[in-house]
Parts: structure tokens; C-alpha cells; sequence
């Protein structure tokens, strides 16, 4: 198989695995209640770019708040909300690319050339659930500047991982995401299906110098020596980091995200979720003994 689509695969996956990863913290109790009326779902997007100018989109089915409970398997709701019959395409003023279907809700595309301030529009065509479209902008990628990640222990019984970094601002307004997850290098595809991840959202209006730095530690679970780490640092958009903050803030995020009624704020004309193109800078380590 070539590489690309190894690559488009696995973080194919990584979208599937962070869905039912939420899924599995989040389904609430259910509810005994009669008389509500049935809404139709709609088609929910899920978009990332591959830093080698890949595209991965994951289409899922809204469900309502009742449809699960804490005891449902997340894998198999996933099997049942996944759209495996759509047709899906990604177009600029110039050229228009079909996307490939992976499987679990999961389409890719390779060799995309996507562009910093270039316009793109996702179109969704599904045979059973109709038509969604979007519009954004490809958002230009942001480095780090400089970066560590060390073992850190609480004092009490966990083993977490320390981030200092910097990057520097630029003078246009900006906001960022950096995530922190674990991955094993020989099992790449393994790690995608079962992640772990830690988010941190950032508004550049609170940084005092274009040169910002800091040290977060990130608590989701236990690391041990010789784990290895990916941290990500992506340039969003204002839209998109209202999105994900609601998510943080929310502790049934992606149920009523999900679900009916819905108070998140999306770019899918016809649907839920939320079309984005950003390119995140992705360092890697292996934790050392403290």
C-alpha cells in the first residue's frame, strides 16, 4: 500500500478512535420519556489534514440524546451513526477532488495542494441522508519556535507529561489548539484506534509579546518512561476555537453535540459539525526516566 494512504489511514482512524473515545466518557443516563417527536438526522463532519497534503473526513449520523445510554458499546454506536454511502468531494476555484472511502464513516483524498488563505468547499452527497456543504479556509501553519516534554510526578500516584514550549505570534489575530497524545511508533495504527488525548485551547488576545511561551502539564492519564509522545500545535480559526471551547466547557460535549437540540455553531450548510483546514506542526518524543 502506499505510503499516503497508509498516512491517510491512520489518521482516518485517529478521527473514528477520538469519536468513540468521547462517546465512551460522555453517553448520560437514559431517560424514560414518551411523546417526543422523531427528528430526522443529519450528516456530522469531522475534517483533518494530513501534514503531506492528505485530507481525512469522518461522517457521522446525529443521534438523539436518548438513543444511548453509558452502557452502550462506543465502537458499536459508531457502526451504527457511521455514513458509508456518500459520495464526497473537496473543490477550490480551479480543481475539484473525489475522496475516497475508508471505511467507519472515514473518507481521504491524497495529493491535495492545499494552500495557506486559499477558499475550499466540502460537498457530501449520501443516498440516505441527502445533501451538506461547507466552505472555509486553508489556515497557515504556526511552528513551534522551541519544545520539551518530560515524565512529571504529582506527588500523589500519577505519572503525568510536562510541556514547555514557545512560538511566535504573528501580528494578524490568531488562535490555537495544542493536543498532546501518546503514539507507539511500531504500532502506529493500533495507538490511532485507542487514543488519549489532551487539549489546550489558546487565544492570542492574552499574550502580553508576539514571542509566547509556557508549561501545561497534560493529566488524561498515566505515562511511563519510554512512552513515546506526540504534541500538535495548530493555527484554527475563531470559529473553530469557539466550537471545540464549547466542547471542553460542556461536560456531555459531543452527546449534545450529537444530539437534538443543538446550541453549537457550525459551517455545514444542511448538517452539524464543522469543516476546517488546518495544518498542525507535530513534534515527537520518547520520556526518559525523571
Amino acid at each position: 500500500m502506499p505510503r499516503k494512504n497508509i498516512y491517510v489511514k491512520i489518521w482516518g482512524a485517529q478521527l473514528v478512535a477520538g469519536l468513540c473515545f468521547v462517546l465512551t466518557a460522555c453517553i448520560p443516563e437514559p431517560l424514560e420519556v414518551e411523546g417526543i417527536p422523531v427528528v430526522q438526522p443529519q450528516i456530522v463532519v469531522n475534517t483533518q489534514i494530513i501534514p503531506d497534503q492528505s485530507l481525512v473526513v469522518l461522517l457521522t449520523k446525529s443521534f438523539g440524546a436518548l438513543d444511548a445510554n453509558e452502557d452502550s458499546d462506543a465502537q458499536e454506536l459508531l457502526d451504527q451513526i457511521a455514513v458509508e454511502d456518500a459520495s464526497v468531494t473537496i473543490s477550490n476555484t480551479r480543481q475539484t477532488y473525489n475522496l475516497a472511502a475508508l471505511g467507519s464513516g472515514v473518507y481521504g483524498g491524497i495529493f491535495i495542494p492545499f494552500s495557506a488563505g486559499e477558499e475550499y468547499t466540502l460537498h457530501v452527497k449520501s443516498e440516505s441522508l441527502g445533501e451538506v456543504s461547507a466552505t472555509t479556509t486553508v489556515k497557515p501553519m504556526i511552528s513551534f519556535d522551541e519544545i520539551e516534554a518530560e515524565l512529571y510526578f504529582d506527588g500523589y500516584d500519577d505519572t503525568l507529561v510536562q510541556v514547555m514550549y514557545t512560538l511566535t505570534d504573528p501580528v494578524e489575530k490568531n488562535w490555537y489548539m495544542v493536543n498532546v497524545q501518546q503514539i507507539e511508533r511500531d504500532e502506529l495504527i493500533e495507538d490511532a484506534l485507542n487514543p488519549r488525548a489532551f487539549m489546550r485551547l489558546l487565544d492570542d488576545a492574552e499574550f502580553d509579546t508576539p514571542k509566547y511561551g509556557e508549561a501545561f502539564r497534560a493529566f488524561q492519564r498515566d505515562f511511563d518512561a519510554g512512552d513515546t509522545v506526540a504534541v500538535f500545535l495548530s493555527n484554527i480559526s475563531e470559529e473553530y476555537y469557539n466550537f471545540m471551547k464549547l466542547r471542553l466547557d460542556n461536560r456531555f460535549s459531543f452527546i449534545e453535540y450529537l444530539s437534538e437540540p443543538v446550541n453549537y455553531p457550525s459551517n455545514v450548510i444542511g448538517g452539524k459539525g464543522f469543516f476546517n483546514l488546518y495544518v498542525p506542526d507535530i513534534r515527537t518524543f520518547v520520556l526518559e526516566e525523571m
